[in-house]
Order: structure tokens, then C-alpha cells, then sequence
């Protein structure tokens, strides 16, 4: 990748090696300014996608069938008043599901190991375990380049 600043114009210009170098840093751009409405203790917070780590909904009351959406940083936890579908179409390809309650960021894999039932368990470098499930594990694997 080359860039190009030309001091007497406002353009960059920018030259790509591949389609796939272009796509990234087209997406990363697109991305830059998306924000992800959540509540922690009543305080409403604008995350940003880059530092989401994952995405999981819970059942907390089985009798109401009341699901939540919750939102993990590196060191918090946020409640997203959003649907996990709905918060799935405004992440980038950096995030992937883990099972079907559960999105992750692949930036922030430390080590992988896998578990019976060709399932995968992803450490993150915040020290939390997602379990990848069978059904998700081969698009995955895929996404890592056939690892």
C-alpha cells in the first residue's frame, strides 16, 4: 500500500496491492464512526465496534423468556437495548458467530484450542473463553484459513 499527500491539494491518494487490502481498509473506514447504543446503570454509552470483544445473549428469566442483549469490552459489561441480529448487521467482518446466542471479535484472539465434538474454545486476550460451537466451527476455520 502506498499513500500519497499531496501538500497543495485536500486529496490522498492511496494504492492498493490486492482487491483484498482495498476491502479491508475501505471497511475499516466505513467502521471508523459506527457506534453501538448501550446502558450500564442507567448511563447510556456510544461504543465503538473495534473495542467490542463479544456479544452474547442470556436468558435472565426463564419464566418470562426475557433476553438480553450484553455487550463485553476488556474490562466492562454493557446491556445493548438492540436485537443480537440487529447489532450483528452493524459489526464488520472482524466479528463472527460462536453459536447462535454469541458474536465475537476475531481481533482479539489470543490462542485457540479444540474441544470434542469438533467444537473450538478461543481465548481472548482479556482472559475470557468463548466455546465455538460444531455449527459455526468449519466457517470459522475458515475465516482463519483452514487452521
Amino acid at each position: 500500500m502506498k499513500i500519497k499527500n499531496d501538500t497543495k491539494s485536500l486529496s490522498i491518494g492511496i494504492e492498493f496491492d490486492s482487491f483484498d487490502e482495498k476491502d479491508k481498509v475501505l471497511a475499516s473506514i466505513q467502521n471508523m464512526n459506527t457506534k453501538i447504543p448501550c446502558y450500564k446503570r442507567e448511563k447510556k454509552y456510544l461504543l465503538n465496534i473495534d473495542s467490542i470483544y463479544y456479544i452474547d445473549l442470556i436468558d435472565k428469566n426463564i419464566e418470562n423468556e426475557k433476553k438480553q442483549v450484553f455487550i463485553f469490552t476488556k474490562d466492562d459489561c454493557f446491556e445493548s437495548p438492540l436485537w443480537l441480529y440487529q447489532i450483528e448487521e452493524l459489526l464488520n467482518e472482524d466479528f463472527i458467530r460462536a453459536s447462535k446466542s454469541t458474536l465475537f471479535n476475531m481481533q482479539h484472539i489470543k490462542s485457540l484450542k479444540a474441544d470434542i465434538g469438533s467444537r473450538v474454545i478461543v481465548y481472548l486476550d482479556n482472559g475470557d473463553q468463548i466455546l465455538v460451537s460444531r455449527k459455526y466451527a468449519k466457517e470459522f476455520k475458515k475465516r482463519l484459513g483452514g487452521v
